[in-house]
């Protein structure tokens, strides 16, 4: 094995060593949006869907790569925490190999010692563990560094092949997450400073590619997403990456806001620390220096809030931008190993002591109220999870305390709802979804749990009101024509519920539900036969149901007499 081999895989396996603790962890946060909330694709023709959608029903992210490398991977392994874990786990491993590739190009002159200590900080530091652990988040950043990195190494080769693969890995990049857009910054920084084959033809096809991901963009959001932030965004932005880089918290502080984040005296060392960086570099070759300082700043530059943002800062924006900071450490790295060793394996420990805290919902919101107790989306994602674990009423609690701090919480509203609804708590469960509704009238989740609320609590006139309004714009949701279809039978509206019935059958044969239910409808109108065809088949889809069997048994009795 040379030694160029010998380097790679040491960072690979070293990185999936590092990472791979978090195997027994629970999928959480974003992941149960992102990952359980969406079906699996079935075929070429559902991957070609999620090319289509945004990646939030309520954010203006595109990133259908990143989603369908995640529901892929459900279609193969389900929703087992596991290999989407160690995926994770692998992709950090490729982006120190790649962070190590471009390191130890002529351009740069690094040794092998000092391109992989870069290269390990880099995929070992603290800031990487917070793009691996949470599976959805953490691929949203480290699937596009991958091929960040890969595109500005392509870049930086010559030859057509090297050329097509800079294309290529900055498309791919964009579809991963919308930060890539900085690719062709970098790609002019290099040129300017030598690093790097002057030809304007190759920023042709860069520039197609650019001006197709924009055009899909505008289809989607129609230019919504461009809100201006705050002016002393890319200052805070760029004083949040050094205290994150030089002297980052141990435990997790997730999406911390600024007064969470900001420690003066954590700044102060950090601000030392760099101008020391930076005074220790002053002999390094101008190119060198210019292009990987560049290269922070530039990397920060999405993230810096010059745009409003969902969160305005988190270690996940300095992931990429951190590379310029070891690159510039690397010519200073000291021939003896020992002490970087020793400063590696820190970081490393801390990366490994920080899976801790994304254990699961419970554990992860808790260490988030803990380092900020104003996170009404801690306060969220606590209520989802003590939800989940069926303690309705610690989840009442929290979302009440969500959206106390953020009164238009649209999905906190119905999900207080629906945790008052299984406490019984009708009374409370209606205005909640009604206010669910008001903030968001294409909200129609609120809208569907309103009705069939009302239909539990007695109030067929309003339920049948508010389901024939959500099927008018919901029309292939299958949920929505079944519950239809059962109220319109309370009411006597037996052709209605009939035709409600087809229609979700028509969406779904496979509903047992559906196929039990239409044989009651079936068996009221005198079609018995039919009614009977439609119980065997709910059967035969689902022999659990009791009333179906139940129901058959009566009905071929009633035949036989």
């Amino acid at each position: 094995m040379t030694s160029k081999h010998a380097a790679l895989l040491s960072l690979f396996l070293a990185a999936v060593a590092c990472y791979s603790v978090a195997v027994p962890n629970e999928l959480i946060y974003d992941d149960h949006e992102v990952i359980q909330n969406n079906p699996a694709p079935r075929d070429l023709n559902a991957v070609a869907q999620l090319f289509k959608e945004r990646h939030f029903p309520n954010l203006p992210y595109y990133r259908p790569l990143t989603r369908t490398s995640l529901l892929l991977q459900k279609s193969f392994s389900g929703e087992d925490p596991a290999p989407f874990h160690l995926f994770n786990a692998a992709l950090a491993g490729v982006a120190g190999m790649l962070a190590y590739s471009l390191l130890r190009l002529p351009q740069f002159g690094l040794g092998i010692w000092p391109a992989w200590a870069a290269a390990a900080a880099f995929a070992l530091h603290p800031i990487a563990s917070s793009c691996v652990y949470p599976v959805s988040s953490g691929r949203e950043t480290m699937m596009p560094a991958v091929w960040t990195l890969a595109a500005i190494y392509c870049w930086l080769r010559e030859g057509p092949r090297w050329q097509t693969g800079a294309v290529v890995s900055f498309g791919l990049a964009l579809l991963s997450k919308e930060q890539a857009v900085i690719i062709p910054v970098l790609f002019v920084l290099a040129d300017v400073l030598g690093l790097s084959q002057r030809q304007f033809t190759r920023y042709v096809p860069i520039v197609l590619v650019t001006a197709a991901y924009l055009a899909i963009r505008q289809v989607l959001f129609s230019g919504t997403e461009y809100t201006i932030g705050d002016p002393l965004g890319p200052f805070w932005a760029v004083l949040y990456a050094l205290q994150s880089i030089f002297v980052p918290f141990v435990e997790l502080h997730y999406e911390p806001r600024l007064a969470v984040w900001l420690s003066w005296p954590r700044l102060a060392i950090a601000l030392l620390l760099f101008a020391a960086l930076l005074y220790g570099s002053r002999r390094a070759p101008k190119p060198y220096l210019f292009f990987w300082t560049g290269w922070f700043l530039l990397a920060l530059l999405p993230t810096a809030n010059i745009l409003k943002q969902e969160a305005p800062f988190d270690e996940r924006y300095v992931l990429l931008a951190s590379l310029g900071i070891f690159a510039l450490l690397a010519p200073l790295i000291p021939t003896r190993p020992l002490p970087i060793a020793a400063v590696l394996l820190v970081l490393a420990g801390i990366s490994v002591h920080r899976s801790t805290y994304f254990a699961d919902d419970l554990v992860f919101s808790r260490q988030w109220l803990r380092t900020d107790p104003q996170s009404v989306n801690a306060e969220y994602n606590f209520a989802l999870g003590s939800a989940k674990r069926g303690d309705y009423a610690t989840a009442v609690d929290h979302y009440r305390k969500a959206t106390e701090l953020r009164p238009d919480y649209t999905f906190a509203h119905n999900n207080l709802a629906n945790a008052l609804a299984q406490l019984g708590r009708i009374e409370e469960a209606i205005p909640a979804y009604q206010r669910a509704a008001l903030l968001d009238p294409t909200y129609y989740d609120a809208q569907f749990n309103l009705g069939s609320l009302l239909c539990q609590a007695g109030e067929i006139a309003r339920c049948i009101a508010v389901l024939r309004e959500v099927a008018r714009h919901w029309p292939n949701k299958l949920e929505v024509q079944v519950n239809l279809g059962n109220a319109l039978a309370v009411q006597g509206d037996l052709a209605g519920a009939a035709a409600a019935f087809e229609r979700a059958l028509t969406l779904e044969p496979g509903s047992a539900e559906a196929h039990g239910n239409y044989g009651n409808v079936l068996a009221r109108q005198g079609q018995f036969d039919q009614a009977i065809a439609h119980y065997r088949e709910a059967l035969r889809l689902n022999p659990n149901l009791t009333d179906a069997q139940r129901n058959l048994e009566q009905l071929l009795a009633y035949q036989r007499k």
